[in-house]
């Protein structure tokens, strides 16, 4: 399995088709790594284990493709938003601003796609997950858009100016891009509807 390198202390697992594993990303912080989203991949899981050094594990939401490898890794600490939480029954909940001294920062993401999402910022990036992502609602792409308006909000206010999304080529994209992307969808909104169908 290879690393892609992002910076000297920033690298990620890139996601696959077959197994469906979401990207895992590894920040290093002198002798302990950050691990963001776990995959669901045999072969992801004995990567990062494989790598020295104490490790805590930020899950971005519940699905599998994201967490799939919990059990199969070695770590510290576990943090995720509240809904994650309760579903695999450990971790410590992500429901407010969580600043630590290496400079990590979690945080809880409103998002369409997943109840309970939790992003993570380190320098000039921001680890998202498929928080920006829509859902589907009666066969079509759909935005809440009160949810949109929250995550907006929450995005804008992240110092990182580069956003690591999660099952994209590339990985990392421009805050002002996304954010635009996501301003696009939300001005297509009905004023009177609660949902936004693309």
């Amino acid at each position: 399995m290879e690393i892609r390198k992002i910076t000297d202390r920033i690298s990620y697992f890139p996601a696959t088709e077959m197994p469906l594993s979401a990207d895992v990303g590894i920040i290093r912080c002198n002798d302990e790594l950050w691990i963001y989203d776990v995959g669901s991949s045999e072969e992801v899981a004995e990567a990062v284990n494989a790598l020295p050094g104490r490790k805590n594990i930020v899950l971005s939401h519940f699905h599998p493709d994201h967490t799939g490898n919990v059990s199969r890794m070695a770590y510290d600490m576990l943090y995720a938003g509240p809904f994650t939480c309760r579903k695999l029954e450990k971790g410590i909940v992500v429901d407010n601003h969580l600043h630590f001294k290496n400079g990590i920062h979690l945080f809880p993401l409103p998002s369409c796609h997943a109840k309970g999402c939790v992003g993570l910022e380190y320098g000039d990036y921001a680890f998202l997950g498929d928080a920006t992502y829509s859902t589907m609602k009666a066969g079509q792409i759909a935005y809440n858009a009160g949810l949109l308006k929250e995550l907006i909000a929450v995005l804008k206010s992240l110092q990182a100016n580069w956003f690591l999304l999660s099952h994209s080529e590339p990985f990392a994209h421009p805050k002002a891009e996304v954010i635009v992307q996501l301003e696009e969808i939300y001005a297509c909104r009905d004023r009177y509807e609660p949902y936004i169908l693309l």
